[in-house]
């Protein structure tokens, strides 16, 4: 062994020695793991720390009767279930080391060095100093002379200072209700000290230091940082303790002292109304959701004002995730809650729609609290987490929809375990979310369920992701109830003085335009889409001074001056950080990159971004509804960019050619002219060349609801049910057609600007045939749908003529694209066995039957609610129509 390994080792042992009593009242041998690399043993020594580390996580899970029995638990899962009870982030890091070293030597076959065993042996240090340092009765026990409050206080300030990089270097236990704790940390070449006593009150601290004559504080060290921490400051401006202390001790009660390290109210500052601080918000109506563990449905669990609700979960320790559309009063009603001192003793505000993305949130947040900093500026974040965990505070999480680097459930998993750290804490956490990006995703809803009803993928993806789904708390959802007006589009009214009911979009623009004209500036509104509507695109929400100056041009200012009060943009936006600037709403900019994306070209240039452009469902609503391209009648798909997904997966794709859709379903008075052409054996010669061998053409009659189905001539109108993917695709080809692509069939069911539904946004039973049409009212959930569908309307319905709606017709005057019958595409995904399928169908509520409606199925199937239609490939010049 190297003279440096036995010279850490010396260290080592020596460090040890400094957690004799936890060893004592443990039983732990903590030489052991040393014997073993000093005799050439590293796999060992990581082993025994394992054993040594099992034993203190042990004793952790009973100090603070974690449910079940630990004894026969493995490293691994005691770590899972003791990491919310653990406030350090150092212990937290030290203890997935060792299990990883642990892991490696006893799962992986892993080659152990004496570099692994010495760090399995520095971590485990690591874990002792913590409990050793703060004198943590979980691991050292209870001190009988000391009040278990007053032992409970000691513990959560000296937390504070071994966070903040400090060692205790004394310890003296002067009475039942007083305690001095003397602290010290390297600073360059010398030593910080920080001398405290906390005691109940006056008269007692009082009596004590008279009894020993202040000889506790005659000391010669350097001069140290004094506290003082009193329950009840008393009379401590004469008398004996005056005398005692002197001018050196700052007297502080206990509940103000973490305000001698981190002054909060600067880290809130400017979070209270700037129009009217002491008007009282106006009441939003609200209702708290459970997701049903069967079926992941939301169902209303209480209801009432947003406001009280929300401050009661808090109050009670609930994690909570507001929802509510754009404008719904999310963020004020989250900015209310962090400044209410009544609702948890630390108070945390980070509006992740200003969090650069690809800004770590430990990053972002340590800088947002470095100004509230006394000092040590460098460990705001580890304050922040250590205060987190403490169980006693509160941090809210505003707009965590903006904070993703993509909407999408895996991107909501990858900011997820950026938050893990806080999520995973015993303090309540309270965060903002747009309702579609939560209603519209099932996994979502599962994630914040706590295990409820989450499946294997998305427990895999977490995984993938580096999220154990054991740290993702269960989240309470509190979604803001939709009126006419949202606060927001009222309180614009009233400032602009417009009649009530214009949309949101209208709103908005006029605010824009009128802002730009009493500016003196009217013409920068066109310049506005390019400069910031694209930078939404790319998710750039937050700009420098100096990036408006270069986007939307020098005489967006006023004499030259690059300050934000001489911007003529200045009523439109916000502070967000030095010299720089985002939208007073998120609002304003998404309808910026609407207006961008209504210009065909511009919609080409987002298709080109890389990694794809960021949408919302905001920017798409507003771009459905702006003022549309003339519909078309002949069926004609034009090649270009398109808006298509679902609202958590926008995306922008390309269709690369035109096409030509069958206006209708193929129906069964087609498909029987089809039929005739068979093969004896029911295959075709326009088989696709990998069509499996006793796949035939005809039918699958007894699947049929109605046997006669494609023999009697008074459903030759009804859509061609119950034929498989092969015989579509055989009956494409027949025609001199083809299956549509899925992207393709999209397109031209949702247009240019991703209406929901062929015909607009607006869902409207009479133009469509789903399970709503057959109960004769909404099905909203999964539960709607078994008691009103499943029974007496499942045995009605059905598909229906082709012709029958004519007002479900897309922009490109293609009909009856959704509802009624699944149609087939020719995309596979994964598995070559299956394919896409499109749109819905009679047996599915509304809410399951919009444009972007996917599903997949298998090949050979066929159901009496999958049908499909064919399209025909044209060259860019044709022009003469086909008869479908």
């Amino acid at each position: 062994m190297s003279t440096m390994v036995d010279e850490r080792l010396r260290r080592l042992r020596s460090e040890l020695d400094d957690h004799s009593r936890i060893a004592d009242r443990l039983g732990l041998d903590l030489e052991r793991p040393l014997r073993s690399l000093n005799d050439g043993y590293p796999e060992n020594a990581v082993a025994l720390v394992g054993k040594l580390t099992e034993k203190l996580l042990k004793e952790l899970w009973r100090h603070h009767d974690v449910e079940g029995d630990p004894s026969t638990k493995a490293l691994n899962d005691l770590v899972k279930r003791c990491r919310p009870y653990i406030r350090s982030s150092t212990v937290l890091d030290a203890l997935d080391d060792i299990r990883r070293l642990r892991n490696r030597s006893t799962h992986d076959g892993y080659d152990i060095s004496d570099e692994d065993g010495l760090l399995a042996v520095r971590r485990l240090v690591d874990v002792l100093v913590w409990f050793t340092d703060t004198g943590s009765a979980a691991l050292l026990g209870g001190e009988p002379d000391v009040a278990p409050e007053v032992a409970r206080r000691c513990e959560f300030l000296a937390g504070l200072y071994v966070t903040l990089g400090y060692r205790q270097a004394k310890r003296f236990v002067l009475s039942p209700d007083t305690v001095y704790q003397l602290f010290c940390r390297e600073s360059g070449m010398r030593l910080e000290y920080v001398e405290l006593m906390l005691s109940r009150d006056a008269d007692d601290l009082s009596t004590v230091l008279a009894s020993r004559g202040g000889e506790l504080l005659r000391t010669q060290l350097p001069k140290f940082t004094r506290f003082v921490v009193l329950d009840d400051d008393g009379d401590v401006g004469s008398g004996a303790l005056h005398q005692i202390l002197g001018l050196d001790f700052r007297v502080v009660r206990y509940d103000g002292f973490v305000d001698t390290i981190v002054n909060l109210d600067t880290h809130l500052a400017g979070l209270t109304s700037d129009d009217n601080p002491a008007e009282p918000q106006a009441a939003v109506a609200a209702a708290a959701l459970t997701v049903d563990t069967r079926t992941g449905e939301s169902k209303m669990e209480q209801s009432g004002d947003a406001a009280e609700l929300v401050t009661r979960l808090a109050c009670g320790s609930a994690n909570v995730l507001v929802t509510g559309r754009p404008g719904s009063g999310k963020s004020t009603l989250l900015r209310s809650l962090a400044v209410n001192p009544e609702v948890r003793r630390f108070r945390f505000y980070f509006d992740l729609g200003l969090k650069p993305k690809d800004e770590p949130f430990s990053e972002y947040a340590a800088r947002l609290l470095a100004p509230a900093m006394m000092s040590d500026r460098s460990r705001a974040y580890d304050l922040f987490l250590y205060l987190i965990r403490s169980g006693t505070a509160l941090c809210v999480l505003d707009a965590v929809d903006e904070g993703v680097d993509e909407p999408s459930a895996a991107g909501f998993l990858r900011l997820f375990t950026d938050l893990a750290a806080v999520l995973s804490a015993e303090s309540a956490v309270v965060m903002s979310s747009r309702v579609s990006f939560l209603a519209d995703s099932p996994q979502v809803r599962q994630l914040l369920d706590s295990g409820a009803g989450r499946s294997e993928q998305l427990v895999e993806q977490m995984y993938t992701n580096g999220l154990d789904p054991s740290r993702v708390p269960h989240f309470h959802v509190v979604r803001l109830a939709e009126p006419e007006a949202t606060p927001l589009e009222k309180r614009l009214t009233a400032a602009l003085h417009l009649p009530a009911g214009k949309p949101l979009a209208d709103i908005l623009g006029t605010h824009i335009t009128r802002t730009l004209a009493e500016q003196g500036k009217p013409d920068l509104e066109q310049r506005l889409p390019a400069a910031f509507g694209h930078a939404f695109l790319t998710d750039r929400t937050v700009f420098s001074l100096l990036d408006i100056h270069r986007q939307v041009g020098a005489d967006a200012f006023k004499d030259g001056r690059l300050d934000l009060d001489a911007c003529a943009l200045a009523p439109l936006l916000r502070p967000a950080g030095a010299d720089h600037v985002a939208f007073v709403h998120t609002a304003y900019q998404e309808l910026l990159a609407a207006r961008f994306l209504a210009e065909p070209e511009n919609r080409n240039q987002a298709a080109d971004l890389p990694g794809g452009a960021f949408l919302t469902e905001q920017v798409r609503a507003f771009l459905a509804g702006m003022p549309r391209a003339p519909e078309t009648d002949d069926c004609v798909l034009p090649a270009g960019a398109y808006l298509v997904g679902p609202a958590e997966r926008l995306l922008i794709r390309r269709v690369e050619r035109p096409a030509r859709f069958d206006r209708h379903a193929v129906t069964v008075a087609r498909y029987r002219r089809f039929l005739n052409a068979l093969n004896a054996d029911g295959t075709s010669r326009w088989d696709h060349p990998e069509q499996p061998a006793g796949v035939t053409h005809r039918p699958w009659t007894d699947r049929l609801r109605r046997a006669d189905y494609y023999e009697n001539p008074r459903y030759d109108a009804h859509p061609a049910v119950c034929v498989s993917w092969w015989s579509a695709f055989a009956f494409a080809a027949f025609e001199g057609k083809r299956l549509p692509t899925s992207l393709e069939w999209e397109a031209a069911a949702r247009g240019s600007d991703g209406r929901l539904f062929p015909w607009g946004d607006a869902p409207d039973s009479t133009r469509i045939n789903c399970a709503d049409t057959w109960v004769g009212r909404p099905v909203v959930t999964y539960q709607a749908w078994y008691r009103d569908f499943a029974g007496d309307a499942v045995r009605r319905a059905g598909a229906t003529r082709i012709d029958e709606r004519p007002g479900n017709r897309s922009p490109f005057g293609v009909v009856d694209m959704v509802g009624n019958c699944w149609e087939w595409t020719s995309t596979s995904l994964d598995d070559p066995g299956e394919a896409v399928i499109c749109g819905g169908s009679y047996d599915n509520p509304m809410r399951a039957v919009q444009t972007s409606s996917k599903g997949i199925y298998r090949k050979r199937g066929g159901s009496n609610a999958v049908g499909f239609r064919c399209v025909q490939d044209l060259n860019t010049s044709e022009t003469e129509e086909t008869t479908a």
